[in-house]
């Protein structure tokens, strides 16, 4: 990372404000347009939606519309049919607002409600899934933290290691009879794996 001059500290540390507090101006110019149209909601059908029963306020029910139109949003789904959305941009909005409210009820002093988690069968699947990635992630890292380390130390007594290890991929590749583009990218990829094993930490 390059340190900055002393005499360029302040003009650095000026210009960072100056660019926290233009978000900051943006940000409250966001929520009051906001706030306005949900008020100019209820001011133009706020009656109507009384009258058919509705069972909150009408400040609330074009609030959750509004919400509901932003979540779509940031899925990038379409807002008018609800579909082509990311299901991963969901689920991370999704459980942020749940370890939200758990902290909400811890700050009440009550108990979270992690039952509410197990009670969805697409919480549960999501949740053995994400423990499913995370053994693999664990398992690869520790793969390629013991092959890094016998390649070290072979490197020691053998230099010429990694040409050798090259050699046998191209090999297997050679041996082929008719190469399919399936044959050429599996070479690839697998130079490309074994350069992440072999190449020396920077």
């Amino acid at each position: 990372m390059t340190n900055l001059p002393s005499s360029a500290a302040p003009a650095f540390e000026d210009s960072m404000q100056k660019d926290t507090n233009r978000f900051q101006e943006a940000d409250k110019a966001l929520l009051a347009a906001v706030d306005e149209a949900i008020e100019r909601a209820v001011e133009a059908a706020g009656h109507e939606l009384q009258s058919l029963g509705v069972g909150r306020s009408s400040y609330d029910y074009f609030a959750d519309a509004a919400l509901r139109h932003l979540f779509l949003r940031l899925c990038g789904a379409n807002p008018e049919t609800n579909t082509g959305g990311d299901p991963e941009t969901a689920w991370k909005i999704l459980y942020a607002g749940r370890n939200a409210a758990r902290h909400w009820e811890r700050e009440h002093g009550g108990q979270p409600a992690l039952r509410k988690k197990k009670e969805r069968r697409e919480d549960t699947e999501k949740d053995a899934s994400e423990r499913q990635q995370l053994a693999l992630s664990a398992q690869n890292f520790a793969l390629r933290t013991v092959i890094r380390a016998l390649v070290d130390h072979a490197r020691a007594s053998d230099p010429l290691i990694n040409d050798r290890l090259h050699a046998v991929i191209d090999a297997r590749h050679a041996g082929l009879g008719n190469v399919s583009s399936t044959d050429s990218e599996f070479t690839q990829k697998a130079k490309s794996y074994l350069s992440l094993l072999i190449t020396p930490p920077e």
